[in-house]
């Protein structure tokens, strides 16, 4: 295997896919991220967010609960009927304790409330991700 593409494969573990109907919230969360120098993926729906989970090397997946097709506890409960790994943080404007206790017994990393604080955010991706690059390491 030539060095590039080792280097390109560790990379992808960091690739973030970010799961937002809000358009301008996602491009926003988006652009933020690549100028912190993420590799960003989108998906406007749970069916394209699934779509891109099967098809890409995920290091997180920053999940919105609720979504036009679907909710983000919808999108885990799929992940995990097709065998797919990838630790999910879900964003969400309606804290519902219900539904934070069955995200938690599915596996969610974190659950973080609408308005996002920037920062907070950010270091919580970084703190998700070099998890899962240790984990992926200690396998």
């Amino acid at each position: 295997m030539l060095e590039r593409d080792r280097i390109m494969g560790e990379n992808r573990n960091n690739v973030i896919l970010l799961m937002e109907d809000d358009e301008v919230l996602r491009r926003y969360l988006a652009k933020l991220l690549r100028a912190d120098n993420f590799e960003v993926l989108e998906a406007g729906s749970v069916k394209e967010a699934l779509e891109r989970s099967q098809n890409e090397h995920l290091g997180l997946v920053v999940a919105d609960l609720k979504m036009p097709d679907d909710t983000a506890i919808g999108f885990m409960k799929k992940l995990s009927q097709l065998h797919i790994e990838i630790p999910v943080v879900i964003i969400t404007a309606f804290g519902e304790w219900e539904t934070y206790l069955e995200a938690l017994d599915l596996g969610v990393y974190d659950y973080l409330n609408k308005p996002i604080e920037y920062t907070e955010f950010r270091e919580k991706i970084k703190s998700v991700l070099s998890k899962n690059a240790k984990k992926k390491k200690d396998l």
